[in-house]
């Protein structure tokens, strides 16, 4: 490519998108993985588990804040891979947080790398997407206002879709809580994303100015709950603790308070109470403030759920502040309650579950005890919702990602 007065000239408009596959084709994904947190690494993973299965041949990239962590954590889930940081990179160099300010930053470096002279190799990566090429958006809840940095995203993502004929997609997004700028972001690119799924009502409404955008449960469902709860769960304790200890409204304090109030509503005791880690300090916190009231409490790490699953069956009482552990818990059949500890953000995925079926009650912290809600008919629909997701990774890779069929892939994530 030949050189401007400000660097790197523009790569030409694509109109025409090429959707089919071709034999060791690049696939570029993003996320918010490397943090680590447990949802983040599992949707990474689920993805990656299902190139390896239907495209093991392809360049797969990994785009996340930390690339290092990444390159580790799933050293072994595709013999093509690839990490990097260079859209977060990008989007950190922008002059201020303001969610306009990033997108227009980020879509200028693609135009001219030399703007970003650090990162062209990345940069090139990007540029160089071509027929049959996926830049996907993997799914979370990591754009949105609380981390308006990130929606660097989106606008690479919308770059790539104006002026490269890679397919461009986005599933499983929660995108609350969205302020004017974002709004105002979402509103230039939604139209850009050709499959885009969010995980929430506001988050739809949010994307407004595509008319395909629809509502489904991030990936970790695709193959159902195997691969992401234990296969045999029946050992694991009765009462299930996951509550963090940051983005919180109220006082650490008070949500220590309440969470151990409803343990001793429920008649918890100490070895039937369990700890579960998805975000690595941040929740450890909660087991630390209780472990003197429930001695004996068992503790299971980010790197437990990722080797053996969520700890999660019938019969359990669950105290969740988090997304995925309602998710997966609810769909293996357990009770319990969602500790709202923020508005904005825990709310929007409590409602986001409920919207799937789970019937888990609301808790705030400092609120009165209650008793958990059951499952719902969330057990019920995990299949529709895996057969679902199937074909939602059908329109974004084409006809490889259906050689295995979405009833035989949950088989692909029991490793």
């Amino acid at each position: 490519m030949g050189n401007t007065a400000e660097g790197t000239g523009a790569l030409p408009i694509v109109t025409e998108h090429n959707y089919g596959s071709r034999p060791n084709r690049t696939i570029y994904l993003v996320g918010a993985g490397g943090s680590p947190n447990f949802g983040d690494e599992l949707t990474i993973r689920r993805w990656l588990r299902h190139l390896n299965d239907t495209e093991p041949g392809a360049t797969v990239w990994v785009d996340t804040p930390n690339p290092g962590s990444t390159a580790t954590v799933m050293a072994e889930e595709h013999p093509g891979l690839r990490t990097t940081d260079t859209i977060y990179r990008l989007a950190s160099e922008a002059a201020n947080d303001e969610a306009q300010t990033v997108a227009a930053f980020v879509h200028r470096a693609l135009d001219y790398p030399a703007t970003a002279s650090r990162w062209i190799p990345g940069i090139e990566v990007l540029r160089s997407l071509g027929p049959g090429d996926v830049f996907h958006v993997t799914g979370g809840g990591y754009i949105n206002a609380r981390r308006p940095r990130n929606v660097g995203v989106i606008a690479a993502a919308a770059w790539v879709s104006a002026n490269t004929p890679a397919m461009v997609a986005a599933t499983g997004l929660g995108l609350m809580p969205g302020d004017a700028g974002v709004k105002n972001v979402w509103a230039d690119v939604a139209s850009e994303f050709d499959v885009l799924t969010v995980r929430d009502a506001p988050s739809l409404a949010l994307v407004s100015s595509n008319s395909a955008a629809l509502i489904e449960p991030g990936v970790a469902l695709m193959g159902g709950l195997t691969g992401a709860v234990m296969p045999d769960a029946s050992s694991a304790p009765k009462f299930m603790v996951c509550v963090q200890s940051d983005m919180l409204d109220q006082p650490f304090a008070v949500v220590v308070d309440s969470v151990r109030a409803l343990l001793h509503t429920w008649g918890a005791t100490g070895t039937d109470v369990g700890f579960v880690e998805c975000k690595p300090e941040v929740d450890r916190h909660i087991f630390d403030a209780l472990v003197v009231d429930f001695p004996g409490a068992r503790y299971y790490t980010l790197w437990d759920l990722l080797r053996d699953g969520m700890p999660a069956r019938s019969g359990q009482r669950w105290i969740s502040s988090r997304y995925h552990p309602h998710l997966l818990a609810a769909g293996a059949g357990a009770a319990g309650v969602v500790m709202v500890v923020n508005d904005d953000y825990c709310a929007v995925n409590y409602e986001a579950v409920r919207a799937l079926g789970s019937a888990w009650t609301l808790v705030k912290p400092g609120g009165e005890a209650i008793a958990a809600g059951g499952p719902g008919s969330l057990p019920a629909q995990t299949a529709l919702y895996a057969k679902n997701l199937a074909a939602t990774a059908r329109n974004v890779y084409g006809a490889s990602s259906d050689s295995l069929g979405w009833a035989v892939a949950a088989s692909m994530f029991a490793r």
